[in-house]
């Protein structure tokens, strides 16, 4: 390699305002949408996003729906999963498949610190990722069970769970339990809730 060009590691570099070569910082920026865009941004707004990053969340009131939201033609979830403790998004639309053929038997929900996981109930409706890249937000638990055959799912800012299963002989296989998720759409955040 070569001497070092100070005049090209200035351009390169960014300035006190952020903004490297006068162009600003490469991001992607989430759309109210739950999409993606590129934008520059320079180091005085990038900070702004972050600070407000969780006021915006704190906005974020999933509901409560008695039936699942669902794409009727695609079977995918028409709104944003979210954690019914802090409101932080789990999955986006469209990224999850319903699936209501099993019964699965998961403890009741409770943060880490407590230690209430006596009891549970038997659960039969499950949103269905067969990809772990798909998820906002998920914590895997260690391998729960006699034989250590499942693990559970929980919000990873939270740690409220449990809010779904993977069992080991199908690692692939996330399933969100809908009765243990919020549910928000930006164009109908006034849904109905169910009691």
């Amino acid at each position: 390699s070569g001497p070092i060009n100070p005049e090209i590691m200035a351009e390169q570099a960014p300035t006190s305002s952020g903004q490297a070569g006068g162009g600003g910082f490469p991001v992607r920026v989430e759309n109210p949408d739950g999409t993606q865009t590129n934008a520059t941004m320079n180091l005085a707004d990038i900070l702004a996003a972050l600070k407000s990053q969780s006021t915006k969340k704190k906005e974020l009131k999933g509901v409560k729906l008695e039936n699942p939201p669902l794409d009727e033609e695609t079977k995918k979830n028409a709104q944003f999963l979210l954690c019914t403790q802090c409101n932080c998004k789990i999955i986006k639309p469209n990224k999850a498949t319903l699936i209501e053929d099993r019964k699965i038997f998961m403890h009741n929900m409770s943060l880490r610190e407590e230690d209430q996981k006596q009891s549970g109930e038997e659960l039969t409706k499950f949103w269905l990722v067969s990809d772990q890249f798909q998820f906002e937000n998920i914590a895997v638990s260690k391998p729960t069970g006699n034989s250590a055959d499942f693990r559970y799912l929980a919000c990873s800012d939270c740690d409220l769970g449990p809010i779904g299963i993977r069992f080991n002989v199908k690692p692939a296989e996330f399933l969100i339990a809908h009765d243990r998720v919020h549910y928000y759409t930006p164009a109908t955040s006034s849904a109905k809730t169910s009691s």
